[in-house]
């Protein structure tokens, strides 16, 4: 079982991502403001979750933890490319395949968080 703070930092990491997804599949997405929110995400992943102490958890658990941290820390690098190409994109078609890897990443994100929290 998480410590109280992991999962709370990982609930609001949730919300946060919740929040983009939103965003991310307006009708009228904003990129740059996509682009901000998500490094201010990124940001609080390294800076509240990625530096926790895991001497409190299981060292079965802290091994699942550590795993599925590397792997949101890799999908946040993926999702800054993405919205980063959808800044770049001029073609409806093209915004629109963009938003969907953008909504696509997110919901891989959440499925992490998700299963951290389950832990």
């Amino acid at each position: 079982m998480l410590p109280d703070l992991y999962y709370q930092c990982y609930q609001k990491l949730s919300e946060l991502l919740k929040g983009i997804q939103q965003a991310a599949t307006a009708p009228e997405v904003n990129p740059p403001r996509l682009r901000q929110n998500v490094l201010a995400a990124q940001q609080y992943f390294q800076q509240q979750i990625a530096s926790l102490d895991s001497q409190d958890i299981d060292p079965a658990v802290e091994s699942r933890v550590r795993s599925l941290q590397t792997e949101i820390s890799k999908q946040f690098n993926l999702l800054i490319m993405d919205v980063t190409f959808l800044q770049a994109a001029r073609q409806p078609q093209t915004l629109q395949t963009r938003q969907q890897q953008i909504t696509q990443r997110l919901q891989t994100l959440l499925s992490y968080c998700e299963a951290i929290l389950g832990v």
